[in-house]
């Protein structure tokens, strides 16, 4: 009955609003389509080298909020978070709010070791 929420086949795609196309493509593990009654759309980075674009995103905002979701061991990477203009360096796990209408993007500086990126949109679809 519930199977069909368990998103673990991404969907992916090299056509994603506000980014370059990239070298491999982006996961998107959930949205409406695939989950119709989805009201968030999210995707998941796993990173071990800084993406060759980089920025990975131009300056860019949304109508709704989204969480920016960033998981590794402290002090193995660093990555520059613009929130409008203020700057924040993370360097540990964080997750960061971003209210709508608030530009931002991301700045990988250093990846030592295997770490974990994720944006969730609170809204079905990438906008």
């Amino acid at each position: 009955m519930y199977e069909k929420y368990v998103i673990s086949q991404p969907l992916e795609t090299f056509d994603y609003l506000y980014h370059d196309r990239p070298d491999t493509p982006f996961k998107i593990f959930m949205n409406k389509d695939l989950v119709p009654e989805a009201t968030v759309s999210a995707d998941v980075f796993y990173r071990t080298e800084i993406p060759k674009v980089n920025p990975t995103c131009e300056l860019h905002s949304h109508p709704t909020p989204q969480l920016l979701m960033f998981v590794g061991e402290e002090g193995t990477f660093e990555v520059k978070v613009p929130l409008n203009d203020e700057v924040f360096t993370i360097t540990k796990t964080t997750m960061i709010w971003v209210p709508p209408h608030v530009k931002h993007n991301v700045t990988y500086i250093r990846i030592d070791k295997p770490m974990v990126e994720s944006g969730i949109l609170l809204q079905g679809e990438y906008a």
